[in-house]
């Protein structure tokens, strides 16, 4: 599932701050495994001098992944991880940021002065929630799955790695 959450400054970046912004958002993806979202990644557009983003939360993230973030000991990022570090770049240098999604065309709120608007609040949040359902979701039907094959010695019990029930539950969250 591709979902992104996007970012872009409200009004063009002058060269020698936008790499000052740009330095410190790396600064700022430091101290987390980043399992749970993508961390944040800003770009200069050429096009009109913005500074623009996105990031994907992660709702299976790799088990590869999780087994080098144990070995870490750091906390996740997370969506709402991704909206503070945007509110601290707000406020270290002072630049206002509009948010978008995926399935929205238009901005879902704003950062203006290091503070997000409580709507943009609520949207993150509420897609932290989902990213969590969702991963727990993803556990449960793996551990059944996974339980179902070392019980399941009937002759008719699939024995194909690839059959339709080793597909993951599928999740309809809107439609167009």
């Amino acid at each position: 599932m591709g979902f992104s959450v996007n970012y872009r400054s409200t009004e063009p970046i002058e060269s020698d701050r936008a790499l000052a912004i740009l330095s410190a958002a790396d600064g700022l993806n430091k101290g987390r495994t980043w399992l749970s979202c993508e961390p944040l990644c800003l770009l200069a557009n050429d096009a009109d001098g913005r500074l623009i983003g996105g990031s994907k939360p992660t709702f299976e993230p790799h088990p590869d992944d999780v087994a080098a973030a144990a070995l870490e000991d750091l906390p996740d990022g997370t969506v709402r991880d991704l909206l503070n570090a945007l509110c601290e770049l707000s406020r270290r240098h002072n630049v206002d940021w509009e948010i978008s999604h995926d399935y929205d065309p238009g901005p879902i709120g704003f950062i203006r002065d290091g503070v997000a608007d409580e709507g943009l609040i609520g949207q993150i949040d509420a897609l932290g929630e989902i990213v969590d359902s969702c991963a727990e979701m993803m556990d449960e039907w793996e551990s059944a799955r996974d339980g179902a094959r070392a019980t399941d010695d009937s002759p008719n019990a699939p024995d194909d790695e690839n059959s339709d029930d080793d597909l993951p539950p599928t999740i309809k969250l809107w439609s167009p």
